[in-house]
């Protein structure tokens, strides 16, 4: 069993979490070539674009244990897309990155989004994220092969939403 040291609270993040959030990314994708990407919407999001990106926090106490990052498709009715979710390494066994996903496709059913799309890249790298996105009712639904470098396809994962579906 493991021991949680207290309840997480899902909100939105402020302004004084960025660089908490910053850390988080760095220390998940660190030297990655896919690090620049979760950097670029949490940009976005603090830039006051919240139609582009939007940013939820888990956190534990004072402590930021978790991140999701998500908006809308561009020119898309009714499409969202999930940019990135990321946890701490010791919360990672305490279904907080579901938690963070289940916030925010509520926020994108509360805007009458019927679409999630994730565009996640087929490496090692990323295998926890198509875990986590395969537990929230992700299914592949396009690759793109060879799209970021020999042998690194592009996979698309979607998620059709109901207005009830949970």
């Amino acid at each position: 069993m493991i021991h949680s040291p207290g309840p997480v609270r899902i909100r939105p993040a402020t302004n004084t979490d960025r660089r908490a959030l910053e850390t988080l990314i760095e220390h998940d994708l660190g030297e990655s070539p896919y690090a620049g990407i979760p950097a670029y919407y949490l940009r976005l999001a603090f830039d006051g674009r919240p139609g582009e990106s939007r940013v939820v926090v888990a956190e534990r106490g004072t402590l930021v244990v978790g991140l999701a990052l998500y908006g809308e498709v561009a020119g898309a009715v009714g499409a969202g897309r999930l940019h990135f979710i990321t946890v701490t390494a010791a919360a990672r066994l305490e279904a907080i990155g579901a938690s963070l996903c289940a916030a925010a496709v509520d926020d994108f059913r509360r805007r009458g989004t019927r679409l999630v799309v994730a565009e996640v890249p087929a490496h090692p790298v990323m295998a926890g994220g198509f875990a986590l996105l395969a537990r929230c009712g992700f299914g592949e639904a396009a690759r793109v092969a060879d799209y970021y470098q020999d042998g690194i396809d592009l996979v698309l994962l979607q998620r059709a939403l109901a207005p009830r579906d949970g």
